[in-house]
């Protein structure tokens, strides 16, 4: 009876010590944003898109002061509607779609996105655009849902391989996106 009750403390003990060391990884994952080079948002919301992803990244307490990083969030933008409507004056109206991605530049792994559709009407495209990306709040829970999601796939993927763990983001081409 006393090595059966040994037994379980022992593995009560270790469940508790490789939890640890899980949340202790899940605390060093450091995600930076990105937009890549071949990304279609217009130039004139690109400040804008970044500086909202930094505020999501750093909301959650997952951003250092670093641009280097193995694991990256960054963004795909899509206009799925858009005219001028048959007001006097005529505006633009449009429906843009951003899907933020959280991925590894080194394997090119996705561990989670998310897609937010927002609809904007202004006097030309380019204040429509800049009209509904505004409109993505980075207090919206659908982020954190996403970036914890994210990290728990980035702890799964590192406990799976046999090479040491390597947060260091030193040398990673994130350009590739």
């Amino acid at each position: 009876m006393k090595k059966y009750l040994l037994s379980l403390v022992l593995l009560v003990a270790g469940i508790g010590c490789w939890a640890q060391d899980a949340e202790d990884l899940k605390s060093k994952v450091v995600i930076i944003p990105h937009i890549g080079i071949t990304c279609d948002i217009p130039e004139s919301a690109s400040n804008l898109v970044m500086d909202k992803m930094k505020q999501v990244l750093l909301k959650n307490g997952i951003a250092e002061v670093t641009d280097r990083s193995r694991y990256v969030m960054t963004v795909k933008s899509n206009v799925t509607d858009a005219e001028w409507t048959e007001t006097v004056p005529p505006k633009y109206a449009m429906t843009v779609e951003l899907t933020f991605y959280v991925g590894d530049v080194l394997s090119g792994l996705l561990f989670s996105s998310k897609m937010f559709r927002r609809k904007a009407v202004a006097e030309n495209e380019e204040k429509a655009y800049l009209q509904a990306v505004k409109q993505i709040k980075v207090s919206d829970p659908e982020f954190k849902i996403m970036l914890d999601k994210a990290k728990a796939r980035i702890v799964e993927s590192l406990d799976a391989r046999d090479e040491p763990v390597e947060l260091d983001g030193n040398g990673y081409n994130i350009n590739w996106w």
